[in-house]
């Protein structure tokens, strides 16, 4: 079973958003501990996010989305748009925990095993009006 990672742990897991026009976000890492590059873009959705970031569409793209809270319903394979997540990245305010009977992994965890890097702790509002 693996432990759970406390809230100031996560935070000290310092993550930055640099934009062409030099304004940068502070945030901290929910994903896989690496660097990007990709368009920065948005999603309004209040749900849906595993189908977005396994959608082929948003290949080269990382992905922000408005709504304030993702991974309430977890990830699970009958979800998923493809076998793999094409986003570059995942920008989000704040990750849960899954309470979901169909989760097979948490949206964090799932992020760290596709190798996708992915930040909280953003206001995605302001950063949707920037791009």
């Amino acid at each position: 079973m693996k432990a759970r990672v406390s809230w100031r742990e996560q935070r000290e897991k310092r993550a930055f958003l640099a934009l062409e026009d030099g304004t940068v976000f502070r945030g901290y890492s929910v994903g896989a501990p690496r660097d990007t590059l990709g368009e920065v873009v948005f999603n309004t959705g209040m749900t849906g996010y595993q189908e977005i970031l396994s959608d082929p569409s948003y290949a080269g793209q990382i992905v922000t989305m408005t709504y304030t809270e993702m991974g309430n319903t977890g990830v699970n394979s009958q979800d998923m748009e493809s076998r793999r997540s094409w986003a570059n990245g995942f920008i989000t305010h704040e990750v849960r925990e899954q309470s979901n009977w169909r989760a097979e992994s948490s949206l964090a965890d799932w992020l760290v095993a596709t190798g996708t890097p992915a930040m909280a702790g953003v206001d995605t509002r302001e950063l949707t009006i920037l791009i």
